[in-house]
């Protein structure tokens, strides 16, 4: 999928709602909630009030009314749980659901443009999607000693040059000095990230993740807008801001709503004709692709297996990421003998995949010819999302 280029702001009284687009296409929908924010990469400076031998974790008081869940994978700097009532410098890796507390980590992540920060990490690694040995040799050269930890190339960071690495590796420091030295001043639970300007806005993370790419911030809030461009202007941004006071919605640009409306929906339909069905359930989600109506134009053969497969895959990563679908995916592509098409199908839906931001695990075809891979989870599906914001209007 192309690089997001438009982030398309619609402001409600109990929400946000940014859309982010690719030519076009609706890449991800991120719901911000007025009275209920996200806190998914909060750094808090928690207090340890519980270990579970059996589980090997523990919980951590973080100050929100429900404990924080650190499991022992995700603890750092030793092997040993610290004493209960000892202070954990921890960020949250997606906000709990229902009785369930957030998901915490103790392996701290800063992320700047170009790249992630790891503190309590070593070494250089590089996104999936940066190619060639010779680019990561070259970025290599330009971070390597610049940050006391480990550092995460993204993939905005191919061809960017050292200077530009730099600058954003001392942004990316400055900001965890802040956070480090007041988990030195405070009495913990605290949330560090809340003290820090900027950590917590939805618009500025945007741009931090997708701003090497963006050419364009719509906003149909005049306020919003006029504060965004000051913030573009004073850091010498080249992104367009624009205020939309137009007869249409916002959502219409790019038919965004029309978009919302295909992913809250159980079936999409492809150009061809094919159908991919989606079926979530409580522990996994089942995808089906229903090619009975794809066929070869006036003239020509039907299409082939894996011709409808290589069409599917791509439109059904996109939907995983927008409907921001979690745990195990089981995809029933149309049966294909060869194993050379298989394997054509699966390196396609691994490039669809490797532009999602969130973690997915890829294990191939079973003996059924049923697909399997896993996704990471952050934060409720999107059909949950909306439609615990159309209820909170009620």
């Amino acid at each position: 999928m192309s690089r997001v280029d438009r982030l398309i702001c619609h402001v409600l009284p109990k929400a946000f709602l940014m859309a982010l687009v690719a030519e076009g296409r609706l890449v991800e929908l991120q719901v911000v909630r007025r009275d209920r924010p996200t806190r998914v990469d909060s750094i808090f400076l928690g207090r340890l009030e519980r270990v579970m031998p059996d589980l090997d974790a523990a919980f951590v008081d973080i100050g929100t009314g429900r404990s924080g869940f650190l499991r022992a994978e995700d603890r750092s700097g030793s092997d040993d749980w610290p004493p209960l009532g000892a202070p954990v410098l921890a960020q949250v890796r997606n906000d709990g659901e229902g009785d369930k507390g957030p998901r915490l980590s103790m392996n701290v992540a800063v992320s700047g443009r170009y790249l992630v920060y790891h503190p309590n990490g070593s070494g250089v690694t590089f996104s999936r999607r940066i190619e060639g040995e010779s680019e990561r040799d070259r970025l290599r050269a330009h971070v390597e000693g610049l940050l006391e930890g480990g550092i995460v190339l993204r993939t905005a960071a191919s061809g960017v040059t050292a200077d530009v690495l730099r600058a954003d590796a001392t942004h990316v420091l400055e900001r965890w000095e802040k956070i480090r030295r007041l988990a030195l001043d405070v009495d913990p639970p605290a949330d560090l990230s809340s003290r820090v300007p900027g950590e917590r806005d939805p618009i500025a993370r945007a741009l931090r993740d997708h701003g090497a790419g963006l050419d364009e911030v719509i906003l149909d809030d005049r306020a919003m807008a006029r504060a965004l461009q000051d913030e573009m202007d004073r850091l010498g941004e080249k992104i367009r801001v624009r205020w939309h006071n137009g007869a249409m919605p916002a959502f219409d640009i790019d038919d965004v709503a029309g978009q919302i409306d295909t992913a809250l929906a159980p079936r999409i339909a492809l150009e061809s004709g094919v159908e991919v069905l989606f079926e979530p359930g409580e522990t996994l989600c089942a995808v089906d692709i229903d090619s009975a109506r794809a066929g070869g134009r006036q003239g020509r053969a039907p299409r082939r297996p894996v011709e409808v497969n290589l069409e599917a895959a791509p439109a059904i990563a996109q939907q995983l990421r927008l409907r921001n679908i979690a745990g195990a995916v089981v995809i029933d592509f149309v049966t294909m003998r060869s194993a050379y098409d298989r394997d054509k199908v699966q390196a396609a839906l691994a490039e669809a995949l490797a532009n999602d931001p969130v973690p997915t695990q890829i294990y191939g075809f079973t003996r059924l010819g049923l697909f399997e891979l896993t996704r990471a989870r952050r934060g409720p599906t999107l059909a949950a999302q909306l439609e615990a914001l159309e209820k909170s209007d009620d």
